[in-house]
């Protein structure tokens, strides 16, 4: 089971087309008192960023976090709905300090804000565009609701006193010595591979500590003073994610990010603390396996190359909220004479790695360059072992459907469970292999599309239709 902290990264506060957002079509026109759209929150200044200017954030209903330039969270600020255009304009100068006119307001209304679903449309569906972000969850199933997970996150959050974590932690370091000196991993294995019934023990476990994970995230979250969401379930790539919905920890100190990313990472350690526990009660060999699974699930979260929480941490040390949006940028930045240039459309939506403080740049680029060889090496891996490992699973799914149609036949249920359940297992990493040779050999065909059509558009053309009015502030989109 892959547990997935899922943070949208924020949308960019782009107009139509800029800033590589999608055209969401014409917002209509401006209401004649704009009002924040149903649900927003304005959740503040984003706190540790990354970015060299400083950057407000908004909530939608819908949990899409969206940044924006000081002058938008201004007029998004004003608009409650009891003032006209006019009147936004002269509150929005006020806090400004500088002559901001009713057609500036207009303008980045219609242009801006009503495009990204913050001001409610007069009439008709409000658009609610969503950043486009790599590997992200699909499918996504409400488990435990938000206010269960706020009940349970309020009850566990005291383990996150700095007194509790150094307590907790040596008595696991404790736990563990004994428990791997005590007992044979290689014996607990070989029982667990030889016994159906044990395997679905195993994976019972391994469950039960996804979703004791996703409870550290949310606990860390509400020991920071931030408030989670739901905790559910739905497939990255093809394998089934547990996810805990962190994302009003966007409005937290780097610092409580950080804790909140190793959240889930802490609550392993006490999950198997929990398993030496039993262990040393019920000298039940089936939880060595457990215990070993558990510590080989929290060393696998720290990988920064998917989105896992070491991809969070990654991130929120660079103070950015989406690396893979800047991988290209940051590559294209660490070539002789290519700084900071931009990325090819089509790749990266022309995300920017200008725009970045020093330190963020660094981290960024370092990053981009562990990630990208890791995962050119695991693509080519992965298309090299493909004719071999395709036939082989079949193969493999076979053998463990045929025992387990025979159990089901003899009425041994349990057994014929186990069986099918093994062979769900075995054809998932086939099945994803397949998958990602999908997505990719969809992300080459839409580049190669549009480098056909810039190839193909004509010289003259403007990039960019649409204007700033005059004495306007000029709110590029953030990168």
């Amino acid at each position: 089971m892959i547990n997935v902290p899922p943070r949208p990264a924020p949308v960019p506060a782009t107009g139509p087309g800029r800033g590589g957002q999608p055209v969401v079509g014409e917002p209509g026109p401006v209401p004649v008192r704009p009002r924040r759209a149903d649900g927003l929150a304005l959740l503040g200044e984003f706190a540790g960023s990354g970015l060299d200017r400083p950057v407000e954030l908004a909530r939608r209903g819908d949990g899409q976090v969206v940044a924006l330039t000081e002058l938008l969270a201004h007029i998004l600020a004003a608009a409650d709905g009891t003032r006209d255009v006019e009147a936004i304009a002269g509150r929005v100068t006020a806090r400004e300090g500088r002559a901001v006119s009713g057609a500036d307001v207009r303008y980045l209304i219609a242009d801006r804000l009503m495009p990204l679903g913050l001001i409610a449309a007069v009439g008709g569906a409000t658009p609610n565009p969503r950043a486009a972000t790599m590997f992200t969850l699909a499918g996504r199933r409400t488990l435990l609701p938000a206010p269960v997970v706020a009940r349970i996150s309020g009850v566990l959050a005291v383990l996150f006193r700095p007194a509790a974590v150094a307590g907790l932690l040596a008595m696991l370091v404790a736990a563990d010595i004994w428990a791997f000196r005590r007992h044979s991993v290689a014996d607990s294995a070989a029982a667990v591979l030889a016994t159906p019934t044990l395997m679905l023990a195993v994976v019972g476990l391994a469950l039960a500590g996804a979703l004791v994970h996703e409870c550290g995230h949310a606990a860390a979250c509400r020991y920071g003073g931030a408030r989670p969401g739901v905790i559910g379930f739905g497939m990255y790539l093809v394998w089934p994610a547990f996810f805990t919905d962190v994302t009003d920890t966007y409005r937290l100190s780097r610092r409580g990010r950080l804790r909140t990313d190793l959240g889930g990472i802490y609550f392993n350690g006490l999950y198997a603390l929990v398993l030496c526990g039993a262990l040393a009660v019920s000298h039940a060999e089936v939880l060595v396996t457990a215990i070993v699974l558990t510590h080989l699930d929290a060393a696998r979260q720290l990988a920064p190359f998917v989105r896992l929480d070491g991809y969070y941490i990654m991130g929120d040390l660079a103070g950015v909220p989406d690396l893979f949006s800047r991988m290209v940028p940051a590559l294209r930045s660490a070539l002789p004479g290519r700084g900071g240039g931009t990325a090819p459309a089509g790749l990266t939506g022309g995300t920017r790695l200008t725009g970045l403080t020093r330190r963020a740049r660094l981290v960024v680029t370092a990053w981009a360059l562990l990630a990208a060889p890791a995962i050119v090496v695991n693509l080519v891996m992965l298309l090299v072992s493909v004719p071999f490992v395709l036939p082989r699973t079949a193969r493999a799914v076979w053998a463990q459907l045929e025992p387990a149609g025979s159990a089901i036949a003899g009425g041994q249920m349990l057994t014929g469970a186990a069986d099918a359940a093994a062979a769900v297992v075995l054809a998932l990493p086939a099945a994803g292999m397949l998958f990602v040779l999908f997505l990719l050999g969809r992300a080459v065909g839409r580049g190669l599309v549009a480098y056909r059509r810039r190839r193909q558009a004509p010289a003259g053309e403007a990039k960019n239709s649409s204007t700033m009015p005059s004495g306007s502030r000029d709110d590029r989109p953030l990168p």
